[in-house]
């Protein structure tokens, strides 16, 4: 059933779940779970914008998915959900029904994401055939973000309904992109061969931007489209999103889009039923409404023509001689760095090629290890080697930070996951890790040509020297290093290393790649059963366990010193050099005998 405005077109609803929450509809749950809990409330609001004028309903099913529900105990009740979405929006028999299905849930928005049927099947399925079951006319694929995985749904629709009209529509930002790092003219030529109904945009920015959309949907698409736009940028208040409230703009910018060739013009967050009914009767006020135009300048990239390289002298020459020192040194607890320059001038007297500045190890909250490494380079003359746990940062923090980092010269940084929050000082506090080791160092690559994460130019490239970290022993260990190094990896340093058997086994990956071994003097016996029993990746022979167990602690530390010393003389020759960590007075003893041995 097609409920078509004179024009030629159809004029859509507002928001949905944006609105729904407005009305104080609590925020800690699904806006779909209000079809069951709330249904009269969600009934209302499509007799609003039916009221308003709307000839084309969208389901309150955005988030009714399979994996959306199970996070909500409702996973079995999904199909039923979306039946009844449907039948309440049905209750408006002159309108369209359109039921709304959102982008895959497979957690991220970045054109990594592997594309899955059977997973993508599962989740959607149910929710796909509850939506036919309940009697909707069109199937609306909203808000999405890659146009493989968008295809991948019109697909699936299409295992259970060969007639279903079915519609996409993708959310651009600024920059005419999908979150994903996808074009318009991407969007359009994943669906060239088949026969959906319309194609465009919802979402977004706000309806300035729809016009810049709608226009490129025109010059490159052979579907009708379709524009839902916010009302404009959202601002944070007081736990929740404020959306503009300025129907007479939006009205203004989605007449200008009327015309040949727009099936459907309707809004998303931001937009009531006040925007619909101000743009129903202009529409029937206006037949051929006069266009506006909108000239944004264009950003000019800063020009580039090959990867930024980031190769610090000395780290780089040392590995390649075999002969590179490094020296941990923790950034302060404080905000005192007195005691941290201290401590780092005591470094200087063994002339390390880099000082490795750990990043809030355990959990626990230290400086940054990024400002710590500028003031020991720029204050103290000294070389950081920087980590980077990703257990802190979201994906845009992590592209965010290394861009500052590349541009104070910062370029030497040790990729790291980073220890569980629930060691640290804040047991109770949230782990991100939006992105693995593997997929920083894509990240690092994309950065050094100027793009991001998604392929988006960013102007400049930012230069890095990544290295990560290794366990070697580890039966996985080769094909780990093969991986990172294929992905730009210039460098691996080991778990702290305590046999020369594990040295001997691993000979072979020595040889082919620049690995720095860990050496770790024991503080006392407690830490060496820690380290033994407790701490993944490292090895320590029971020979070497029960000769210090009756030891004192200072006896304990003197043991590891001397066999870590000797474990030193064999890794010559055959290791990049050696990372030295641990007790002040037993790095300064393994230095010497270090410097000593050059």
């Amino acid at each position: 059933m097609y409920v078509r405005a004179e024009d030629g077109f159809l004029i859509a609803d507002g928001a949905m779940g944006e609105y729904l929450f407005s009305l104080g509809y609590p925020a800690s749950y699904l806006a779909s779970e209000a079809i069951v809990r709330s249904p009269e409330i969600v009934a209302s609001i499509h007799r609003e914008y039916a009221g308003a004028g709307a000839s084309a309903l969208t389901t309150d099913t955005f988030d009714a998915n399979v994996a959306k529900l199970d996070a909500r105990g409702l996973a079995e009740r999904c199909e039923e959900i979306n039946f009844r979405a449907v039948r309440l929006a049905a209750r408006n028999t002159e309108c369209m029904i359109m039921g709304s299905v959102g982008p895959p849930a497979g957690g991220r928005s970045f054109s990594m994401e592997p594309c899955d049927m059977e997973l993508t099947s599962g989740i959607f399925g149910p929710q796909i055939s509850g939506l036919l079951r309940g009697g909707a006319d069109l199937i609306l694929l909203e808000t999405q973000v890659d146009p493989r995985q968008a295809r991948m749904l019109y697909d699936l629709v299409r295992s259970f309904s060969r007639e279903i009209p079915v519609a996409v529509s993708f959310t651009y930002g600024h920059d005419l992109l999908t979150p994903a790092g996808f074009s318009i003219e991407d969007s359009v030529e994943a669906f060239l061969n088949t026969d959906i109904a319309m194609l465009g945009a919802n979402h977004g920015t706000g309806p300035l931007q729809a016009m810049d959309i709608h226009s490129r949907l025109r010059s490159c698409s052979p579907f009708p489209v379709i524009l839902k736009p916010n009302s404009g940028t959202a601002r944070y208040s007081e736990g929740r999103f404020i959306f503009p409230g300025n129907p007479d703009h939006f009205c203004r910018c989605m007449l200008s889009c009327a015309g040949d060739g727009t099936a459907m013009i309707g809004g998303c967050c931001g937009t009531t039923p006040e925007f619909i009914s101000m743009l129903a009767s202009r529409m029937s006020e206006t037949p051929s409404p006069a266009r506006i135009s909108f000239i944004r300048g264009e950003e000019q990239d800063e020009p580039f023509e090959k990867p930024v390289l980031c190769e610090p002298p000395g780290l780089a020459a040392g590995m390649a001689a075999g002969d590179a020192l490094v020296m941990e040194l923790l950034p302060p607890r404080g905000g005192d760095l007195s005691a941290f320059a201290s401590r780092a001038e005591k470094l200087r007297s063994f002339s390390p090629l880099t000082v490795s500045i750990p990043d809030s190890p355990m959990g626990k909250v230290r400086m940054s290890p990024a400002i710590s490494g500028l003031y020991l380079r720029e204050k103290l003359g000294m070389e950081p080697l920087v980590h980077f746990a990703l257990r802190d940062r979201s994906l845009t923090r992590v592209q965010a930070d290394l861009l500052a980092m590349s541009g104070f010269g910062l370029g030497s940084v040790f990729l790291i996951s980073g220890d569980p929050p629930t060691l640290g000082d804040y047991p109770e506090s949230t782990a991100v890790y939006d992105l693995s080791t593997d997929q920083t160092l894509e990240l690092l690559r994309n950065l050094s040509l100027g793009v991001d994460l998604n392929g988006r130019k960013l102007g400049s490239g930012a230069g890095f020297f990544p290295g990560t970290a290794v366990s070697l022993g580890d039966p996985g260990a080769r094909e780990k290093m093969e991986r990172r190094w294929e992905a730009g990896c210039r460098f691996f340093i080991s778990q702290p290393v305590y046999s020369a058997r594990t040295l001997e086994e691993s000979a072979d990956l020595l040889e082919e790649f620049p690995v720095i071994p860990a050496l770790m003097p024991f503080r006392n016996r407690y830490s060496a059963e820690y380290l033994a029993a407790e701490v993944p990746g490292i090895s320590i022979p029971e020979e070497v366990l029960a000769e210090i167990r009756d030891m004192d602690d200072e006896d304990v530390l003197s043991c590891s010193l001397d066999m870590l010393a000797e474990l030193m003389g064999s890794m010559r020759g055959t290791a990049a050099g050696v990372y030295l960590a641990g007790p002040a007075r037993g790095t300064s003893r393994l230095a010497e005998v270090w410097r000593v041995g050059r």
